[in-house]
């Protein structure tokens, strides 16, 4: 279900994936039902491409060492297009530098 809802979220399709990890549309469908599933390089592969970490896919956590709030600026950050990204990353390095200053 978290795949599912992370490839929605990222409004792209089942079908796309499949192609950029490089394996049969069939086969991804089997992961998605259950039947099988994938291996490791492949659901790192997967996570990479929706930008969230394979411990989640797996576990629906992420990696220890983030409170919440870290987790919603990180989910939040995924959700943005690249040239937002660059952008929030050049405001936040610019926010830090201030605060260093102080």
């Amino acid at each position: 279900m978290r795949l599912k809802n992370e490839i929605k979220a990222k409004n792209t399709t089942q079908e796309w994936i499949a192609e950029q990890i490089g394996v049969p549309f069939g086969t991804f469908r089997k992961w998605m039902t259950r039947k099988t599933y994938p291996n490791l390089k492949e659901g790192t592969e997967i996570a990479k491409l929706l930008g969230v970490s394979a411990e989640y896919l797996v576990t629906g956590t992420e990696p220890e060492g983030l409170d919440s709030s870290e987790r919603k600026l990180i989910n939040a950050y995924r959700k943005l297009s690249s040239t937002d990204k660059e952008n929030t990353l050049l405001a936040v390095n610019a926010w830090a530098r201030k605060n260093e200053a102080r």
